[in-house]
């Protein structure tokens, strides 16, 4: 996890550590969720999860050899067929809001099938609970890139992600375009 997150920072042209030190990345937040997909007799009715992007910094996501994982690439839900043994990394929405736009959380859902059961365990990583997340201050010096987003704490973000349904936008929509 670090190792990503310092590849980030340093891809962004910040210090290695920047996004470990402004997310407080010692004192992280994680969330381990693990979800069963039985076969369904009828997949065009039920949807696994609803479309959505994560909280957080970063996702690790292993899963079993069934397809469900869709992505949202130029308007079209696309497959994700996963690679035995590995981990999918998914981008967070923290990312997004740290890099100011450049990196961008993945809109995603799961989908269910009437064959086979599906698996995946997410492990989630956020910063600590109470920081402060904004975008690196860098990254708007030039005066190119105007602010993006307002500073949040994790926690609130969480709690207001959590308390709206998920429409099929990244909650960064709801505060890029009020502000919260």
């Amino acid at each position: 996890m670090k190792e990503i997150v310092r590849g980030i920072s340093e891809s962004l042209g910040l210090e290695d550590k920047y996004i470990e030190k402004a997310s407080s990345l010692e004192n992280c937040l994680q969330i381990m969720v693990a979800n069963l997909y039985p076969p369904c007799p009828q997949p065009e009715l039920a949807m696994g999860l609803a479309a959505h992007t994560d909280h957080g910094l970063l996702t690790l996501l292993i899963q079993n050899d069934t397809v469900g994982l869709q992505v949202l690439h130029k308007d079209k839900w696309v497959n994700i067929h996963p690679i035995p043994n590995s981990f999918l990394v998914n981008i967070g929405d923290h990312i997004e809001i740290l890099s100011n736009g450049k990196y961008q959380s993945v809109l995603h859902r799961a989908v269910v099938n009437d064959r086979d059961v599906r698996i995946s365990i997410a492990l989630a990583h956020g910063p600590a609970a109470d920081v402060a997340v904004n975008p690196a201050p860098m990254l708007l010096e030039d005066g190119q890139n105007p602010l993006a987003y307002p500073a949040i704490k994790y926690k609130e973000y969480v709690e207001l992600q959590q308390s709206s349904k998920l429409d099929g936008k990244s909650y960064l929509e709801h505060i890029r375009n009020r502000g919260i």
